[in-house]
């Protein structure tokens, strides 16, 4: 059902660990990475660790939005079949980015569980199971109560079923991102924060270059990894890249003694243990602002389908609609940026959200009864509208990639960030990257929503 009012945009503060930056802009480089979530910075370490001159071009700081406000989990429950060769050798990467940046990410695994209470989600996570066997990177079984409360006593009891990826993860996301961005600067990647980029330069039809805020960048190859923000770089250029925003909100709850050590999900949502003890607890809703890529796409995007279990709300609020409209409308490149006037995107609070989500936590897992709540943040996930993502060259435009819309970004951007490095230096991805490609969206192939 249509919602009215809400999903505002409100000024943004960053959660994620600050990461020094480079002062000077270099005159040119082999590669300009724009985007400093976990996409850009992976790309940027890729690049880095293979000799090539890369500059990465955050227009606030790394983390700052969506990449530092994930839940932190790299799973793949019940995801699309076509998903998963990229999302095997994501979860081989994550497994060993510890080692590789030598530094903290937060990581903590193997292992995901996911709780049902009811038979339904628990034949249906069966079935989805069963039909996945033989796929890359699917190591899950379906687990009774007994098993769960062997596997960890933080669960509690009495459940139906679960499903334990016994090769998930979690990360923390106010860590991952910034450590991977000081790996990639160690490696001789250049890191420029507060350095929007204006406007991607072009000769001939081919890239030549970008300007930023703090100065022009000569280079024949650029990435845009921007998130939120790929969509209105791509309009920039006349690329339309449909995405759609998600409001999502999370929670940060004080330590709490006896909880699980396992990450994972129950049915009143995701939670994860944070590093001093606590929890981040998600719930799985969202709601989605309705804009021109919505409008667009409106007849496509009722053919998805309805029967997730999720709680998605469509929401109109013209100040949203009008605001991003205006940013995809691309200004003089000697005039303010909409990226420097948005340093970090935040949607304001979901009403009730938060609060419906502890108090069902704290009604599944008893360690988390009376938990006390200490930090609420929201995010905005992108998803392209058939929530498969772009990892691509733009065939019209040589020397433009663009990896956007994955919407399970953290799961996922540790092998797009690595095929992407692949696609400028020539070599051969490690999955097959052609159901990602850009010009599914205009070349009239047929519309797939991928769960």
């Amino acid at each position: 059902m249509l919602e009215f009012g809400g999903c505002c945009i409100v000024p943004g503060v960053a959660r994620a660990q600050t990461v020094e930056s480079d002062r000077d802009v270099p005159a040119e480089a082999d590669v300009v990475v724009i985007g400093g979530g976990y996409l850009g910075c992976i790309t940027a370490l890729n690049l880095a660790e293979r000799g090539v001159s890369v500059v990465l071009c955050e227009k606030g700081v790394v983390a700052g939005e969506a990449s530092g406000r994930a839940v932190g989990l790299v799973e793949y429950e019940l995801l699309s079949p076509v998903k998963m060769e990229l999302i095997a050798r994501s979860i081989e990467l994550w497994h060993a980015m510890p080692e590789r940046v030598s530094g903290d990410i937060g990581y903590a695994g193997p292992g995901l569980i996911s709780l049902y209470e009811d038979e339904g989600p628990a034949e249906a996570a069966a079935a989805w199971l069963k039909d996945m066997q033989g796929q890359p990177g699917v190591d899950a079984r379906m687990l009774t109560d007994r098993e769960v409360g062997a596997l960890d006593g933080g669960l509690g009891s009495g459940w139906h079923a679960a499903l334990y990826q016994a090769n998930g993860a979690a990360i923390e996301p106010c860590l991952a991102a910034p450590a991977i961005a000081r790996a990639a600067r160690a490696k001789g990647a250049t890191l420029l924060q507060s350095c929007a980029v204006r406007s991607i330069e072009r000769q001939g039809g081919t890239v030549a270059g970008v300007i930023t805020e703090q100065g022009s960048i000569k280079t024949a190859n650029v990435i845009i990894a921007g998130g939120v923000w790929s969509s209105m770089l791509a309009a920039h250029l006349g690329l339309d890249l449909p995405q759609i925003m998600i409001f999502a909100e999370q929670c940060s709850v004080e330590p709490v003694a006896g909880g699980p050590a396992i990450a994972g999900m129950t049915p009143a949502g995701y939670y994860r243990r944070e590093p001093d003890g606590g929890y981040l607890f998600g719930a799985a809703a969202g709601r989605i602002p309705i804009t021109m890529s919505i409008v667009k796409n409106i007849r496509k995007l009722m053919a998805a389908p309805t029967d997730v279990d999720q709680d998605m709300r469509p929401v109109l609020n013209p100040g949203t609609f009008f605001w991003d409209l205006k940013a995809n409308r691309k200004r003089p490149e000697d005039r303010v940026s909409v990226f420097e006037e948005n340093r970090i995107l935040q949607p304001e609070p979901i009403s009730g959200i938060t609060a419906e989500t502890v108090a069902g936590m704290g009604d599944y897992i008893p360690a988390f009864a009376g938990c006390k709540v200490r930090e609420v943040y929201t995010g905005s996930l992108m998803s392209t509208i058939d929530n498969l993502g772009v990892i691509s060259p733009i065939g019209n435009i040589p020397g433009l990639y663009i990896g956007a819309g994955m919407l399970y970004g953290l799961t996922m951007s540790a092998a797009a960030g690595e095929a992407l490095a692949d696609m400028v230096t020539g070599e051969a991805p490690k999955f097959d990257i052609s159901p990602y490609r850009y010009e599914r969206f205009i070349d009239g192939s047929g519309f797939v929503f991928h769960p």
